[in-house]
């Protein structure tokens, strides 16, 4: 639980229990700095666009991509939140 936002992380094959631990914790890093503090439902729905840019950042297409705060802060800047 993040606030009032419940995320599950699921793995197979080399996405053991230590690096889906950290996996979560790039997740849970990354929705607080997108939300500016822990979310309540309101205000993750209100920086959707963003999250999802953190996500797609950490895990793309199915894959772990990027494990680095600082390098995810930085890729998210260069692309615009779009609505959803």
């Amino acid at each position: 639980m993040l606030g009032d936002v419940c995320i599950y992380v699921v793995g197979k094959d080399e996405y053991d229990e230590l690096a889906l631990t950290e996996v979560i914790n790039v997740i849970i890093s990354s929705v607080k700095d997108a939300c500016q503090k822990t979310p309540t439902e309101r205000l993750f729905l209100d920086k959707y666009g963003k999250v999802c840019l953190c996500l797609d950042e950490i895990v793309w297409k199915g894959m772990l991509e990027n494990t680095d705060k600082s390098r995810i802060r930085r890729l998210i800047r260069l692309k615009p939140p779009t609505d959803f």
